[in-house]
């Protein structure tokens, strides 16, 4: 082997010719820049940038392809920065490349035209925007356990810091024996308290993510996965999630399989049970052939997996919800797992922004691996999370949990009830449904995109108010009254007619 001055000299030739081909190409680049802004052409070019990509690919080592696939968009966005700094169509105060067009909110504006419909016509107006629960009267349903408890926690708590920036350790404990009721992960595993299940599921991306890589979700999901990832200069890979007229993990195996050949790990987010927005739970029979498979795919590179369980407190059967759980018991060494918990969603305190990650890997030093990198992250962007209601949820279930839990059951009660109304009349009317399991939603299937659009402005003009999804129109049944659900899916299947 030669010396490593020898070593470096021969890199240095290489930086020399680099740095000569690197002019050559900027000023290329910097007559395309004035060609685009003759001609009205946008900067980004994705499809070029692929096809460039694949075009020179197969004659790089595959040892090295992921290396030069990262140094080949960097190239490309060097050449995108200097092309919109040239024409001007940048911010200079900002990250280059982040997004400062005006952010639009399909369910906050959805709501909005909701309760201004609701002041002037509130018998006439379905609301069926808003994803938390509400009784019978409209009011959004909080438990008084919940809040009696709350009430009871001192104020000097209220005002103090959390104990770390991780979390208070009771309610750490707490919520992991919260969520493994059954007893049936065992596994290591880690805790950190965040924000809401939206602090987790930010963390989780921020911390095994790589500028330009993509991120797996389904085809029809919340819209603030395609945010984040945007924040971390991602893309987005989707994969059908209902196949027959069930959910499926087929597409996914596919999906999953392309990012691995692509990228040489594979990160995913499920949003499971109780799917915003289509309200389908996967089941453990499905997690078990899905583990199996990351398991064998995980040969070939990392695959963390992020399980969203926002809704997964209001399953039908409660008790059960999460027995797929014990599938994660089986992972590999090269599969992580990380569940974003809402506490907030679970107490029906949204605006209290409580949640946690709960971290699960084979080895324990995996495990403590994610720990230290997502303190550093809450340290940087939340510094620690709301230290009273972390005392109430540790309180509420060493002390109040028999009573929270009635309260609980006559909301999801509530759900059942309001769910077969509008799925047993949607059936005899043919409105077409995403299969159902249970959950805050119901979702009608459109994948036609300009019926989808006049269907939800038709819907509107007839005071109904949904927020739109990508191939569907949600239907929050959790604020929807049991009065305003009967005849709900006949009068919208007969705007759906109507706008076809």
């Amino acid at each position: 082997m030669s010396d490593l001055k020898e070593l470096r000299n021969r890199i240095d030739e290489i930086d020399d010719q680099l740095t000569k081909l690197f002019q050559e190409r900027m000023a290329t680049v910097e007559q395309v820049a004035e060609y685009k802004k003759l001609n009205g052409i946008n900067t980004s070019d994705p499809e070029r940038e692929r096809k460039i990509i694949e075009k020179h690919l197969p004659f790089v080592e595959e040892k090295w392809q992921p290396y030069y696939q990262d140094f080949q968009k960097d190239l490309f966005t060097l050449s995108r920065k200097y092309q919109d700094e040239k024409n001007g169509n940048d911010d200079a105060f900002l990250r280059y490349g982040v997004d400062f067009s005006t952010y639009s909110d399909n369910g906050f504006n959805a709501g909005k035209l909701a309760r201004e419909a609701m002041a002037r016509n509130p018998k006439g107006t379905v609301n069926a925007t808003v994803g938390s629960m509400r009784n019978e009267e409209n009011e959004i349903l909080a438990f008084n356990t919940v809040y009696d408890t709350y009430a009871s926690i001192p104020d000097s708590r209220k005002a103090s810091y959390a104990g770390g920036i991780q979390g208070n350790p009771d309610f750490c404990e707490t919520v992991f024996n919260w969520v493994n009721r059954l007893d049936n992960i065992h596994v290591p595993h880690q805790v950190v308290a965040t924000p809401g299940g939206t602090g987790a599921l930010s963390a989780s991306i921020a911390n095994v993510t790589n500028r330009y890589e993509s991120i797996l979700i389904s085809d029809i999901a919340w819209g603030s996965y395609r945010v984040m990832a945007g924040q971390f200069d991602l893309k987005v890979e989707t994969y059908k999630l209902v196949e027959d007229g069930k959910v499926s993990i087929n597409d996914m195996k596919i999906k999953c399989q392309k990012l691995m050949d692509q990228q040489g790990k594979v990160v995913m987010i499920i949003n499971d049970p109780c799917h915003n927005p289509t309200g389908l739970s996967m089941g453990t029979e499905l997690w078990k052939e899905l583990i199996a498979f990351l398991n064998e795919l995980s040969k070939q590179g990392p695959i963390t997996l992020i399980n969203d369980i926002a809704y997964f407190d209001y399953a039908l059967d409660y008790d059960n919800a999460t027995a797929y759980m014990s599938a994660f018991n089986d992972i590999s060494e090269n599969v992580a797992i990380v569940i974003a918990f809402s506490c907030s969603k679970t107490l029906t305190a949204y605006g209290m922004r409580v949640g946690s990650a709960i971290i699960l890997a084979k080895k324990q030093e995996t495990a403590d691996h994610f720990y230290n990198s997502f303190l550093r992250t809450a340290r940087a962007f939340w510094s620690n999370v709301n230290n009273g209601f972390m005392d109430c949820f540790v309180k509420l279930v060493k002390e109040h949990k028999d009573e929270f839990m009635a309260e609980k059951k006559k909301a999801v009660n509530l759900l059942r009830e309001r769910s077969e109304i509008f799925i047993k009349e949607a059936e005899e009317c043919g409105l077409p449904l995403y299969p159902y399991s249970e959950g805050f939603f119901i979702t009608v299937h459109i994948e036609d995109k300009d019926l989808l659009n006049r269907y939800y402005e038709n819907l509107n003009k007839a005071d109904i108010y949904t927020v739109k999804f990508s191939s569907g129109i949600r239907v929050a049944i959790c604020s929807v009254s049991k009065e305003k659900c009967a005849g709900l899916a006949k009068r919208m299947k007969e705007i759906l007619d109507k706008s076809m």
